[in-house]
């Protein structure tokens, strides 16, 4: 016996069986067979507390189920389909309102699909690939990325150079001014790197060429100092005969082909992992370039910017670009805004379900909303003067380690009282 209450009865199509929820105040009667919401016919029932029975013989002749629900009205959903009740928000939720005054979030995640989208899940494993996986010692793996066609162009552009320099200076003997080969350049690149591991950047050359113990060996075995000094001298990167016409398009002229080709070997012999960082990096030189920075906050003041693309856990460059500041006009023009920045330095990484971390000077919505329809997710850290509630900003009337959540469809933004906000973009 049904006590005093309304009995909802949904209709379906002719020719299914029907299922009938009984509740404590709510009778549904549902076919299995799927139909349109909306051309559904809801019929109210209305009994009294005389009645003992629902009378249900004006109904199609269709077999019915019927089944006992312990489950209260309030709770119990299974009359609407579950695309209606899909990212409806909760009684208990409110929402936060951005600086822009347009932008809401939402404090309670809206409801997930039954089988969530698949992120951050990478098919290749990181590590080295291709050629790059083949390497067995250090000066195989330096070799993948200063390989031979790289050292031979540098010594086609160093004898260019050597030999315009003989016929304009008087050298008391010829082997002052001889011209390089692919074996001494690839021994001058190892002793740079062995004086920049021995903290030797700032020394005197004489004293690293001393030879009453103090010094280096094995740079003595390798050549005298004043070959050291020329070869420095004279070590070149490109042309330097056409060098004028193509610094008016480009103001990285001087470096162009090594910076393709190392980059390109770069992303060729190796793969980052799941977690990718995007910022800049400040290489220390004082010597003369129109692009040279000064940042007074850094260890070293005078340097080059670059910005750059690293694995998280490794280290590794996977890409990175020269900051030139204002480009001249030609093929090398491109925006400095931090979007821009971003986007190209994600180019390689598409639709890989990686992850791209950056600091409050990239971050911003639409950065986070480009990765995510590019297959890449996103997490940084935000400035104030950005789309942040006001709720989300540091409040002593909040207690140390409270926290909030913002969610907008597949981002949230959440903020820890002691650390600031962040700002992730991952799938719901």
């Amino acid at each position: 016996m049904l006590g005093p209450a309304d009995a909802g009865v949904t209709g379906g199509a002719a020719g299914g069986p029907r299922r009938i929820f009984i509740r404590n105040d709510v009778m549904l009667v549902r076919t299995k067979e799927k139909t349109n919401t909306r051309s559904r016919q809801r019929l109210l029932l209305q009994s009294s507390d005389e009645e003992d029975y629902v009378d249900f013989s004006d109904c199609d002749e269709e077999a019915e189920i019927i089944e006992t629900a312990d489950h209260s009205s309030e709770s119990e959903q299974s009359c609407v389909d579950g695309n209606e009740v899909k990212g409806m928000p909760h009684d208990d939720c409110h929402f936060y309102i951005g600086k822009d005054k347009e932008t809401l979030r939402i404090n309670n995640p809206l409801a997930l699909p039954r089988e969530p989208k698949r992120k951050n899940v990478i098919k290749v494993l990181p590590g080295p690939k291709c050629n790059g996986s083949e390497a067995k010692s250090e000066i195989e793996s330096f070799l993948k990325l200063f390989d031979p066609e790289i050292i031979d162009y540098v010594v086609a552009d160093t004898n260019k150079y050597t030999n315009k320099k003989k016929s304009s200076v008087n050298y008391s003997r010829a082997r002052d001014c001889k011209t390089t080969s692919a074996s001494e350049i690839t021994a001058l690149l190892g002793a740079l790197f062995l004086i920049a591991v021995q903290k030797g950047g700032r020394t005197n050359v004489l004293k690293l060429w001393a030879s009453n113990g103090t010094g280096m060996i094995i740079l003595r075995a390798a050549f005298c100092y004043k070959r050291f000094l020329f070869l420095l001298r004279s070590l070149r990167f490109d042309d330097t005969s056409t060098r004028k016409e193509r610094l008016a398009t480009d103001k990285l002229a001087a470096i162009r082909d090594l910076h393709s080709a190392f980059l390109k070997n770069c992303r060729n012999n190796y793969s980052p992992g799941e977690f990718t960082t995007t910022d800049e990096m400040f290489v220390p030189f004082r010597r003369r370039c129109v692009f040279v920075q000064y940042m007074p906050n850094k260890p070293a003041n005078y340097g080059l910017k670059l910005y750059a693309l690293c694995d998280s856990k490794t280290f590794y460059i996977f890409n990175f670009e020269v900051y030139c500041g204002r480009q001249n006009p030609g093929p090398y023009v491109a925006s400095n805004q931090p979007m821009d920045i971003v986007k190209r330095l994600v180019e390689p990484i598409k639709g890989t379900h990686r992850n791209v971390t950056t600091d409050n000077y990239y971050s911003s919505y639409p950065v986070a909303q480009h990765l995510l329809e590019n297959g890449l997710t996103f997490i940084g850290t935000l400035k104030k003067n950005k789309e942040i509630p006001p709720e989300f900003l540091l409040n002593r009337s909040r207690e140390i380690g409270n926290c909030l959540f913002g969610f907008q469809d597949d981002c949230f933004v959440p903020n820890k009282k002691e650390q600031g906000c962040a700002f992730p973009v991952v799938n719901a």
